[in-house]
Formats: structure tokens, sequence, C-alpha cells
């Protein structure tokens, strides 16, 4: 009786030896797999937003190159019309205010002046209607990074996305398998016209 009780007790000691090693193999693997899934995603989130940052730095140079050539524009602008009023008070302390050809040159130097002066407001509009496009579209884009990173963390996704690799490879497969008949059949029928 003393010898049942013992092999029971060792069988179940064997028995829950053999558990609880399967169960820390289990546990292992998976932390293995998780580690190496959570290593893939900061990765490839680490290259969405290097790609962000380069998209974000490129239109920013954009962005300052516009800046610099409008500084220039202003300040050509600005040189024209110091020119124009100049020319303006030459003329009328020349006495020639009453000739009607100092009169209608004074009349297109303001009307100018004036042109320019809304030339450069619908300018900085523009800029301003552009600045908020981008705004939108960097708002957009890591909307998508985001829905794009929770799309990626689905389990589901994952084996629906590994099915159409596989199936793309099978295909590339069988196209080059064809690619690789394809000629046989030309060489075939040339003998046969020849």
């Amino acid at each position: 009786m003393d010898l049942i009780v013992y092999q029971v007790l060792a069988g179940l000691f064997c028995v829950s030896a053999i558990f609880a090693t399967s169960y820390f193999m289990g546990y292992r693997t998976n932390l293995r797999k998780y580690q190496s899934k959570s290593a893939n995603d900061r990765e490839e989130m680490l290259t969405i937003e290097r790609a962000l940052k380069t998209f974000w730095d490129s239109e920013k140079e954009k962005l300052e190159t516009e800046k610099r050539t409008l500084q220039q524009r202003i300040q050509f602008l600005e040189e024209k019309l110091e020119q124009y009023r100049r020319k303006a008070a030459g003329v009328g302390m020349m006495g020639l205010r009453k000739n009607k050809l100092s009169d209608m040159l004074i009349t297109l130097l303001i009307e100018n002046e004036s042109l320019e002066e809304k030339l450069f407001h619908q300018n900085l509009k523009l800029k301003q209607e552009r600045d908020e496009f981008l705004e939108n579209e960097l708002r957009s884009i890591s909307y998508k990074r985001i829905l794009l990173s929770e799309l990626l963390t689905q389990t589901e996704v994952r084996r629906e996305m590994e099915k159409v690799i596989n199936d793309k490879s099978k295909l590339k497969r069988l196209e080059m398998r064809q690619k690789d008949l394809e000629p046989l059949v030309y060489a075939e029928e040339e003998e046969k016209t020849a």
C-alpha cells in the first residue's frame, strides 16, 4: 500500500514537474515573440517618424526659401516705391504741377503704389492659405500614421497581410515559370516556320 502511495505521489510529482517545465517554456517563447514583435513595431514607428521628419524638414526649407524670396521682393518693391516718391517729389518741386503730363505721372505713380500694396496683401493671403494647407496635411498624415499603427497591431490584419505576401510570392514564382517557358515556345515556332 505504501508503495502504491509513493508511486502515485512520484507520478503526480513527475506530472507537475512536466507541467511546470512546459508552462515555463511556453512563457519564455511567448515572451520572446512579444519582444521581437514590439521591436518590429518600434522599428516601424521609427521609420514612419523619420519619414515624417524628412517631409517636415523639406516643407520647412521650402517655406524658408519662399519667405526669403518674399522678403527680397518686399525690399525691391520698397526701393521702387521710394524711387517713385522721389520722382514725384522732384516733379512737384520743379513747378510742373500745372502740366497735364505731370498730373498723369503722379496719378500713375499713386495707382502703381496702391496696386503693389494690393499685390503684397494678396501674396500674404496666399502664404497663409498654404501654411494652413500644410498644417492640415501634417495633421492628416499623423492621423493616418496612428490608424496604420493600430491596424498593424491587430493580429487578424497581420495574418491577412502575411497571406497576401505569401500569395504574391506564389504568383511571382508562377510568373517566372511562365517567363522561362515562353522562349521555348517561340523557339519551337521559329523552327516550324523555317
